[in-house]
C-alpha cells in the first residue's frame, strides 16, 4: 500500500481533514526518527513475550501511530464528538501511549551512572527526566477511556515517584556523590519495571470475553494466594522489617509489588465484559490502593522511616483484604 494511500484512510477513519501539508511534514518526521529495538519488561513474570516494537515490523504501522498521534495533539479524546470509550477513542489512546513510549531510553541507566562517570551519567539522566516529564504531561492532558482510567492514574503516580527518583540521580552527579547516585540509580530501576509492564498492557489491552476474564482473573488471583513471600510480608505470621531484617523485607516487598503489578496488568490486558465492569472497577482500585501502600514502604523503608513502613503495611493488609473479597466476588459470579 502507498504511504500517501494509507495517509489518507488514517484520515478518513478519524474523520478529520488533513491540513495542507501534513502529509510532505510526516514523511520528514519520520524518516528522521530512529527505531529502537525491542525492549521486554524487567518483571520476574509468567506473561509471555511482547512483541510491541511493531514499528520495527512494519512501516505502514510507524505511519499510522504517526498520524494518530499528531491527530491527538490538535483533537484531545475528551473533546471529539466520538464517545470517549468507543474503540476509536480507545485505539487513538493507544497510539499516544506508543509515541510516549518509544521514546523512553532503552535500560542502561545502571552501566552509565556508575562509579565517576559523572558527565554521562548528567546527560544520560537529563534526557529520561525530559521523556518522563513528557509522559506524565500526556498522562494529565488526555483523558482515558474508563477502561485504563485507574490504571493510567496509577501511571501517573508511578511515573512522578520515577521524576523525584531521576532528579535525586542527577543531583548526585552533579555533586559528585558516587555512592548517594548508586543508592538513586537503584530506586530508579526498582520502579521502572511496574512502569514498562503497564504500558505493555495497556497497548495489548483486548475486550475480554466473560470466559477469557475469569480464566485470567482465576490465575491470577491463585497466583497471589500462592505468594508466600505476601504471607511473610503482610500475612497474620509477617515478620519484623527491623534492623537487620530490613534488606530481608525489601526482596519480600518487590515480590509482593510483583504479584499486585502481575494482577494489575492482566485485568487491563483482558478488559472485563460489560456485565463485570462495576466489579471490576472495584478491584482495580482495591489493587491500586495496595499497589499505593507498597510504594510507601518502599521508600519508607529506603529512609529509614519505620512508622512510614508500618503505616504502609497497614494500609497494604486492608486494601488486599478487600482486593480478595472483590475477587472472590468476581469468580463466584
Amino acid at each position: 500500500m502507498e504511504e500517501r494511500n494509507l495517509f489518507d484512510r488514517i484520515h478518513e477513519a478519524l474523520e478529520v481533514e488533513p491540513q495542507p501539508g501534513a502529509y510532505e511534514r510526516l514523511r520528514i518526521a519520520l524518516a528522521q526518527k530512529r527505531i529502537k529495538p525491542q525492549r521486554l519488561p524487567a518483571f520476574p513474570m509468567r506473561w509471555p513475550k511482547l512483541g510491541l516494537r511493531l514499528a520495527a515490523v512494519m512501516t505502514v504501522v510507524v505511519l499510522a501511530i504517526a498520524a494518530a498521534a499528531a491527530f491527538l495533539v490538535t483533537h484531545p479524546v475528551a473533546d471529539r464528538e466520538t464517545p470517549a470509550d468507543s474503540e476509536r477513542a480507545i485505539a487513538a489512546y493507544k497510539l499516544m501511549l506508543y509515541d510516549d513510549y518509544i521514546k523512553i531510553p532503552d535500560p542502561g541507566i545502571e552501566s552509565v551512572c556508575f562509579g565517576s562517570q559523572f558527565a554521562a551519567c548528567e546527560a544520560d539522566v537529563s534526557l529520561r527526566i525530559s521523556v518522563a516529564n513528557q509522559i506524565q504531561n500526556d498522562l494529565s492532558r488526555f483523558q482515558p477511556p474508563a477502561r485504563f482510567g485507574v490504571a493510567v492514574a496509577q501511571m501517573r503516580h508511578h511515573n512522578a515517584l520515577q521524576i523525584t527518583r531521576l532528579n535525586a540521580v542527577l543531583a548526585a552527579s552533579r555533586a559528585q556523590d558516587a555512592v548517594g547516585m548508586d543508592r538513586s540509580v537503584a530506586a530508579v530501576v526498582s520502579g521502572r519495571p511496574w512502569m514498562d509492564a503497564m504500558f505493555t498492557g495497556i497497548l495489548r489491552s483486548q475486550q475480554g470475553s466473560v470466559a477469557s476474564y475469569l480464566g485470567s482473573m482465576n490465575i491470577e488471583k491463585r497466583s497471589l494466594d500462592l505468594c508466600a513471600e505476601c504471607q511473610d510480608l503482610a500475612g497474620p505470621n509477617q515478620i519484623s522489617c527491623t534492623g537487620s531484617l530490613a534488606p530481608s523485607c525489601l526482596t519480600l516487598l518487590q515480590r509482593y509489588a510483583a504479584q499486585v503489578g502481575s494482577f494489575q496488568r492482566e485485568i487491563v490486558l483482558v478488559a472485563a465484559p460489560s456485565s463485570l465492569v462495576s466489579r471490576d472497577n472495584r478491584l482495580q482500585l482495591d489493587l491500586a490502593t495496595a499497589d499505593t501502600a507498597l510504594l510507601t514502604m518502599g521508600e519508607a523503608l529506603s529512609a529509614g522511616d519505620q512508622a512510614g513502613f508500618n503505616g504502609g503495611r497497614v494500609s497494604l493488609q486492608q486494601a488486599m483484604a478487600a482486593a480478595n473479597v472483590d475477587a472472590a466476588d468476581i469468580l463466584k459470579g
